[in-house]
């Protein structure tokens, strides 16, 4: 097999995993040298496409470092199929290719174009097992089973109160109709609401109800906001027959949630018809993060 073809979501994991973690600012610097210094998204977004995978870890109210998560394989719900997670390199991806041909396993590769590319490995034998245990590979199984038995179902309350004022330059989450967030005149805020502040650094999220104020990732911020408002129905479906569950866009999930339902198939969600669209997501998985969301269970 070739080497895998270098795009900047794998520039920047080889980097990281070269580095085990950046500070907030070498990150975006990194983003800077790779891009020529006109990068296409917000360094929070280049983030997000790579740790949603399971490459990375970072504290979305706290973003002082970005650390590089350990190698990994997990399985998905499709039988024989594992995908390739954590942190990698362009020799580790030769050894790893060489550990799986030469004990009778299949490895391919899948190009991402908004992520690092997506790495599948099918027909492992017990050798393959534990030959890539001895490159230093942690081997899950059941990932997403597992995992989606823990979700949290936060409410507002869970987020700790912010005690800053919201300035009238911030921009308000437009729930009710283009499911963005739009520049609001700071007198016509309602009694409730979720706003974007921008800073020196990632922008920082406050929900408001009342006089409270909590400072929340945007992630569970959107879908708290939504289910304020009572909207608990439209955003989130599920396809009995095709296994796929399905996402409003550009609604953002909270990253737990995101990694839970990519890490059912290994591959990151298609876009199609205003919805993203997760392959392969059990049921009874599909349901957990439906609730996870405060969503009504809705399928088709």
């Amino acid at each position: 097999m070739n080497q895998i073809e270098n795009n900047i979501y794998n520039e920047l994991l080889y980097y990281l995993s070269h580095e085990g973690e950046l500070r907030w600012e070498k990150f975006k610097d990194a983003i800077n040298r790779l891009t020529d210094y006109q990068p296409r998204y917000r360094p929070s977004t280049y983030l997000r496409s790579i740790a949603r995978l399971g490459h990375l870890d970072y504290d979305p109210l706290n973003l002082f470092l970005v650390a590089v998560a350990p190698t990994a394989i997990v399985e998905t719900s499709v039988p024989n199929q594992y995908v390739l997670v954590g942190s990698r390199t362009p020799c580790f991806m030769k050894e790893i290719i060489k550990c799986v041909s030469d004990t009778g396993g299949k490895l391919c590769k899948k190009l991402e174009q908004y992520a690092p590319t997506t790495i599948i490995l099918r027909d492992l034998t017990e050798i393959s097992f534990t030959e890539i245990n001895n490159l230093g590979v942690h081997i899950s199984t059941a990932f997403s089973a597992k995992l989606s038995k823990l979700l949290p179902i936060p409410n507002r309350v869970s987020f700790e109160p912010y005690k800053g004022p919201i300035p009238d330059s911030c921009r308000k989450f437009n729930h009710l109709n283009t499911l963005k967030y739009d520049k609001q005149n700071h007198l016509q805020q309602k009694n409730y609401g979720l706003y974007e502040i921008d800073q020196y650094g990632p922008p920082i999220y406050i929900l408001k109800y009342g006089s409270d104020q909590r400072k929340v990732p945007r992630d569970w911020g959107e879908w708290l906001m939504l289910s304020t408002a009572g909207r608990k129905a439209g955003f989130t479906y599920y396809e009995t027959e095709t296994r796929i569950w399905c996402v409003k866009s550009p609604l953002q999930l909270p990253l737990i949630i995101d990694r839970c339902a990519i890490l059912c198939s290994g591959f990151p969600p298609k876009s199609k018809n205003g919805f993203y669209h997760y392959s392969a997501v059990p049921i009874g998985v599909a349901y957990r993060l439906t609730r996870s969301l405060h969503q009504k269970w809705e399928i088709i």
